[in-house]
């Protein structure tokens, strides 16, 4: 499970502007916790989402939801080149994975099947 400001933190790193160790400014730390924001009422507006915006992103969408919200940041960090190709990439397969993700869980029912 991870945060949101984790998950603003790890989206700082894929953009560059954040080194290991080091500490967001508070104007790019308030961007990225608002792309996030965005990011999630985009998802909840599709029911992609089965967690709260201030819960914790469960596990297996920590991943794709750093990729979305990165992504959505990339013209303001003057992102190019490879390192936008490559979030670009992420992005692009971040929503599929969301969305198996989602969809595994409605379809995980582990309950046996009763005959009359």
């Amino acid at each position: 499970m991870a945060t949101a400001a984790e998950i603003r933190d790890k989206a700082g790193l894929k953009l560059g502007v954040k080194a290991i160790g080091q500490t967001l400014e508070n104007s790019v730390s308030s961007d990225l916790d608002a792309a996030y924001t965005e990011v999630y009422a985009r998802l909840r507006d599709e029911d992609l989402v089965n967690w709260h915006v201030t819960a914790e992103v469960p596990d297996e969408l920590i991943s794709p939801v750093v990729d979305l919200v990165a992504f959505a940041r990339v013209d303001e960090y003057g992102v190019s080149g490879e390192r936008y190709q490559r979030l670009a990439m992420a992005a692009s397969q971040a929503e599929v994975r969301i969305r198996r993700s989602i969809q595994d869980d409605y379809f995980t029912d582990e309950s046996e099947a009763k005959y009359y």
